[in-house]
């Protein structure tokens, strides 16, 4: 059996920036954001077979958890931002720098728990071999998309 960890740490990885833009983006969808919502995607409702209702049920899983993942995101902004206004004044004591760490760490570390189990829930509407396939459809997109870029520049 094959270690699906690499997979699931890089559909996260891919799904990231689509999920904090989305949840940071107006109430009016638009057509950037839906082509984030990758059950919708007709190519990928193709190769994975997603059903309709499978559809459905993922974007239930979504809108459910949007409002909880838009309040835990501007959390985190507002954490960062007292953390950063606190280092560049240099005058608060360390513990106190120290704490707002602690602020911080905890607002990202809801954010992503709360978008971890989003996207558990989500594969759970899927059969096995659709998650393969989706795994597999995203390593694609993944390679394509560096080795477009070239060698990585150190």
């Amino acid at each position: 059996m094959r270690n699906r960890r690499p997979r699931i740490v890089s559909l996260f990885l891919f799904l990231l920036p689509a999920l904090i833009w989305t949840v940071t983006s107006r109430p009016v969808e638009s057509e950037a954001a839906q082509r984030f919502k990758w059950w919708q995607s007709v190519e990928v409702q193709t190769e994975i077979g997603l059903t309709p209702e499978q559809g459905v049920r993922i974007e239930a899983i979504f809108q459910e958890l949007r409002p909880t993942l838009r309040k835990l995101m501007h959390r985190l902004d507002r954490e960062e931002k007292e953390l950063s206004q606190l280092m560049h004044a240099m005058i608060a004591e360390e513990w106190e720098v120290a704490l707002q760490i602690d602020q911080v760490e905890a607002a990202r570390g809801a954010l992503s728990k709360t978008r971890t189990l989003m996207l558990y829930r989500m594969h759970k509407e899927l059969e096995p071999a659709q998650i393969e396939a989706l795994h597999e459809m995203w390593e694609r997109r993944d390679n394509k998309e560096s080795s477009s870029r070239g060698p990585r520049q150190r």
